[in-house]
């Protein structure tokens, strides 16, 4: 028996040499949960205060037309998440992955829609102040979203199970 023979036999035995163990990454698991629709939630509560925030200043700076517009741009970034977050937390948990997919696209290009419609309204029939309008909405739709990114919520703080860690078991 030649040497390749006897080196594959040893395998098929269960003998493995360092070369041949591959370490896994180690999987986090975590179990659905009914506490992201409070995460969008929370940045809803951000934008509403965000958006007051700016028209108040706006209000105080300039005059009620100003804060109008800026309550009005920060308004339609606030109904848009509501309505992408309602869309995605109405889907069935089991539902399969190609109806969610089509379901997530869906609800962004109505999402996409109503936020281009509610600003041609804006723009042209209330005939808002653009500069106030484009901050507000810039500052809910960017700024603060990138904000709530950095405070921890309760799924940054899931421990990962003890199974998790062992990766031969």
């Amino acid at each position: 028996m030649n040497n390749s023979d006897s080196s594959s036999r040893g395998k098929n035995e269960g003998q493995f040499s360092e070369v041949d163990i591959v370490e896994q990454p180690t999987r986090h698991v975590m179990q659905p949960s009914k506490t992201q629709p409070a995460v969008l939630l929370k940045l809803a509560l951000f934008q509403l205060f965000g958006t007051a925030v700016f028209s108040i200043v706006m209000l105080a700076c300039f005059d009620a037309r100003e804060a109008l517009s800026a309550l009005f741009g920060g308004a339609i970034v606030i109904i848009g998440s509501l309505y992408s977050a309602g869309r995605l937390f109405s889907t069935k948990q089991n539902a399969v992955a190609a109806e969610m997919l089509i379901r997530f696209y869906v609800s962004v290009v109505l999402k996409f829609i109503f936020t281009l419609a509610m600003m041609v309204i804006c723009l042209i029939v209330l005939k808002v102040s653009l500069l106030p309008f484009i901050i507000a909405y810039l500052i809910s739709a960017v700024v603060i979203n990138w904000l709530v990114l950095l405070v921890p919520s309760k799924l940054d703080m899931v421990e990962p199970r003890s199974e998790d860690h062992d990766v031969f078991g």
